[in-house]
């Protein structure tokens, strides 16, 4: 099977206040579309998910939120995690065991992450079309219905 290459849509992470307001914003929205509860522990997390450039663990997540002086639980932060991966707002990373804030759209279901594993800095990529076929073709082809293309390719990043 050959590829050739593409255009790929790329996305940094850009924590421009800008950036943060639009990726806040959203998730709320999300949530309350989907019928969830919006609570100020929650809008907390998805703040500090929102300003953060590295994969964050849920530990993490709880220190800057403590640092912030606020209040939550490790355990509450974890619920709140499996809530907006559930919903498709962020993405777990297994190379590195963290979490990291889904900025492309419907991305969590097609999906290229590339991970600095020690740095744990992430670029999100949007699988090419013709990639997604060719995953889905080999997938039919062995018996499976592909419901879900998550890709995390592992390396260092040039600085």
């Amino acid at each position: 099977m050959k590829f050739r290459s593409v255009a790929v849509q790329k996305v940094r992470p850009n924590n421009a206040p800008s950036s943060v307001q639009v990726f806040e914003e959203g998730a709320i929205k999300v949530l309350k579309d989907g019928g969830f509860r919006i609570t100020m522990q929650t809008v907390q997390v998805i703040r500090v998910l929102g300003w953060t450039t590295t994969a964050l663990s849920a530990y993490q997540i709880h220190e800057k939120i403590v640092a912030a002086d606020g209040m939550i639980e490790v355990v509450s932060v974890d619920r709140i995690l499996a809530k907006l991966q559930e919903v498709g707002l962020v993405y777990h990373i297994g190379v590195v065991g963290a979490y990291f804030p889904c900025r492309l759209a419907n991305a969590t279901q097609r999906s290229l992450l590339i991970v600095d594993e020690a740095a744990k800095d992430v670029v999100e990529v949007a699988l090419p079309s013709q990639m997604i076929e060719a995953i889905q073709q080999l997938g039919t082809e062995n018996g499976f219905d592909v419901s879900t293309i998550k890709i995390e390719v592992v390396g260092t990043m040039r600085r």
